[in-house]
């Protein structure tokens, strides 16, 4: 996806931030060195103009603000994507609520000006979940259900290692309306 992405933003707690970030200059290393073996280009010439940043984010504490989108002319998310989030029920709801509020920072009509693409089209939450619980999966379906618009990804549509078989699943909400019941 990296062509087709201008901005990644990773979250985590604060506690994690030197790892997340001493990882992230690791793979830049190797993405360099993998792409000038490839094509046999200097490393400068090959790098992905992607940006990619960490910001810290705790679901219980933290508000989310369009300060989390890592730029000053950006104010709100295409996609959100939580993977392997699930696995505390006492979790489920301040996970849930936070997706909901990085979505919805599409329609709080920050954006100068009118209309824009970016708002335009709603956010886009996607959850990739190995099931562990069948209870904690239910109480987040549930929850989840209340703020978005939910599709299960079809078996085929997904790799072979995230297919039901394997333990995984993933969904896609899209957040519902304020006017929708």
């Amino acid at each position: 996806m990296s062509p087709l992405v201008s901005r990644y933003v990773l979250t985590d707690q604060t506690y994690v931030a030197r790892l997340v970030e001493k990882n992230l200059e690791e793979n830049l290393v190797i993405s360099k060195k993998s792409s000038q073996k490839r094509r046999g280009k200097p490393a400068a010439a090959t790098a992905n103009p992607t940006k990619l940043c960490f910001k810290p984010l705790d679901w219980e504490l933290d508000e989310v603000t369009p300060s989390l989108t890592g730029s000053p002319d950006v104010t709100s998310f295409d996609t959100v994507i939580a993977c392997d989030c699930i696995y505390n029920d006492a979790l489920i709801e301040p996970l849930v609520q936070t997706c909901a509020d990085a979505c919805g920072l599409r329609n709080r009509g920050e954006d100068v000006g009118a209309e824009s693409e970016e708002t335009a089209t709603p956010s886009m939450c996607i959850v990739a979940q190995q099931l562990r619980d069948p209870e904690i999966f239910e109480g987040w379906i549930k929850e989840f259900n209340k703020h978005f618009r939910v599709w299960r990804v079809p078996e085929d549509m997904l790799s072979q290692e995230l297919r039901a078989n394997t333990g995984f699943v993933v969904h896609i909400g899209v957040l519902r309306d304020a006017s929708a019941p």
